[in-house]
């Protein structure tokens, strides 16, 4: 008996074969509906013939004991929009499985960390990631960041807050409000994201001051600003302008 940590990808399509093959053996399955955008639930138990269970911020934070418990006896698999040990939430109950002597098996998934590389963005000239939190008006590490990325001229990568549970999402504006409310230049190259890795995935490519006007539909969203860029990845982006 074993718990398995499942990274389901960034669409249901994304689910590899490992995958598959555990969600077989398991009698209980979960879905991570807190820290990320969730597929459609009634699509994937068509699809494993199994009926899921939402865990809630509640259930994987303060009651993920009940969940690894469950692993004594029968196999449990939790599912992860991307990949499945991109949050602690995630890291905590491969943690508290080993402090309780409970096998468990990580199987990764197509995160948004690698979709990135659509953009045409090379992901070795990637700095450190930030967040853009809902709550951001005295919040200056993100902004910090994109400073430190920039000297050594190194792209920065935001991902953009969000809580599918009261649907709320940061958006692309609202992230360059932010930004150039903390100094960056309104003329700026950024890249605006929606959706990576769907078929209906949008990328643009414009300076921080015209991107706010587009419309990027429907989220998960993330946003780019470029560092210093090689030719090639230059000509790249001309793609989404």
């Amino acid at each position: 008996m074993a718990l398995y940590l499942i990274g389901i990808g960034l669409d249901e399509k994304d689910i590899s074969l490992k995958a598959l093959d555990a969600v077989k053996k398991c009698k209980y399955l979960y879905i991570d509906c807190y820290t990320s955008l969730g597929t459609d639930i009634k699509t994937l138990e068509k699809m494993f013939n199994k009926k899921i269970i939402e865990a809630d911020r509640e259930m994987l934070e303060n009651k993920s004991n009940e969940i690894i418990e469950k692993a004594r006896k029968e196999n449990v698999a939790v599912l992860v929009y991307g990949d499945c040990l991109s949050a602690t939430t995630h890291i905590s109950l491969v943690q508290e499985s080993e402090k309780l002597n409970i096998k468990h098996e990580v199987i990764h998934g197509i995160s948004i960390l690698t979709s990135i590389s659509e953009t045409g963005l090379s992901l070795y000239n990637f700095g450190k990631t930030a967040s853009i939190p809902f709550n951001n008006k005295n919040v200056k590490v993100a902004y910090d960041i994109l400073k430190n990325n920039q000297k050594s001229g190194m792209h920065t990568l935001f991902l953009l807050d969000l809580n599918p549970e009261k649907k709320m999402f940061l958006t692309i504006k609202e992230a360059i409000v932010y930004l150039t409310g903390n100094g960056m230049d309104i003329n700026q190259l950024v890249v605006g994201c929606a959706r990576l890795g769907r078929k209906d995935s949008m990328i643009k490519s414009e300076k921080a001051e015209s991107i706010k006007n587009i419309e990027f539909g429907k989220p998960p969203y993330c946003l780019i600003v470029p560092g210093k860029m090689h030719f090639m990845e230059e000509e790249f982006l001309e793609r989404f302008k």
